[in-house]
């Protein structure tokens, strides 16, 4: 298995952990520009981005729901 065989082969997965981790510049706009710079399909790279949109939604969630209970629950 040569080495551009297991990037293709893991690039759905990177992209959706690249757009789902919440932190400054790592979002849907960024991880279609990524994803166009490194030449992925649209169809596999919006499915990517849309998992990790929700990803990153869930985890700001819950972040914020525990940290709102902590300080006034």
């Amino acid at each position: 298995m040569s080495k551009s065989d297991r990037i293709s082969r893991y690039e759905f997965w990177g992209l959706v952990l690249f757009v789902g981790i919440p932190l400054p510049g790592t979002g849907a706009w960024t991880g279609a520009l990524v994803a166009s710079l490194l030449g992925i399909d649209w169809k596999k790279a919006f499915g990517a981005i849309v998992v990790g949109v929700c990803m990153a939604s869930v985890i700001m969630y819950i972040l914020s729901y525990v940290v709102i209970g902590g300080i006034f629950g």
